[in-house]
Formats: C-alpha cells, structure tokens, sequence
C-alpha cells in the first residue's frame, strides 16, 4: 500500500465522530421536545449556513488524491472506511449499488465541501438524485432513467 493512502487512512480513523461530541455541543432546548424537533427541520431547511462537512470531521477534499493515485485494494479500503466514518457522524449517501467505486469516491470526497447539518437522532443523508435524469449527477446510474425511459 502506498505510504500516502496508509496516511489517508489514518486521518479517516481520527475523523470519526467523538463519544462527546453530541455533550460538547451547545445545546438550545425550548423544553418542548415538537418545538426542538421544529428547529432542528429549521436547521435542515437552511442548512447552506451550516459548517461543512469536513469543518466537523476535519479533513480536507484537496488532501485526497485524484482516483487514479491508488490500485484497486486501496480505494476499496478508503471508501469503505470513509463511509463507517460518515456513520458515526449519521451522515449516508444515497448511490446506487451498481455506481462504480471510482464515481463513488469522487462524490464522497466532495461531501467535504459541502454544508452539513449533523443530528443527533437519525441519519442525514448526501442524495444525488433530483428525480429528473437530464443533468443528474450519477448520469447513466441514475436510477430515474428507468421511470423516465417508460414514459
């Protein structure tokens, strides 16, 4: 394994979400559990102001090289950790399991740069799908095509 992917590695282990984190956060509760849950939906509506995702886990999207930098074994290793490293911040992406992993690392790694909002209960997920195939990220992965090709 190349010296840099064994360095990447190691930062995605450190970049997992800390036992404490949800106790080190400050905490702004109307004692109303509905009203709470309201916020935090406030929260997701406007999550552009929120930090990104890599300000939480600290890692940064320019450290990562091009797809091409690592064999096969490589990049199946970092996207698998990269993804266990998202769960324990809740966070998922919604792909489709025929994406190839080349495309799935380059829309993981973009979810460093982008504003996230992170929750304590339940998941907050990355979704690339906007329903309409013309201009969709996952390009002949989206899923839509099939539903679109029917009409």
């Amino acid at each position: 394994m190349h010296p840099y992917t064994i360095h990447l590695l190691e930062d995605i282990e450190k970049a997992f979400r800390p036992k404490d984190f949800f106790l080190n956060q400050k905490k702004v509760s109307s004692g109303d559990e509905l009203e709470d849950h309201f916020a935090e939906i406030e929260r997701w509506l406007n999550k552009d102001k929120e930090p990104t995702f890599g300000n939480y886990c600290g890692l940064k999207s320019g450290d990562f090289p091009p797809v091409d930098f690592y064999s096969s074994r490589e990049l199946k290793a970092l996207v698998k950790l990269f993804e266990r490293m998202m769960f324990s911040w809740n966070l998922s992406m919604d792909v489709p399991k025929t994406l190839p992993i080349d495309r799935k690392y380059k829309l993981m790694i973009a979810t460093l740069d982008e504003p996230t909002l992170i929750v304590e209960g339940g998941f907050v997920g990355f979704d690339y799908c906007t329903g309409n195939p013309e201009g969709c990220e996952l390009e002949e992965y989206c899923p839509c095509l099939k539903y679109w090709e029917e009409k």
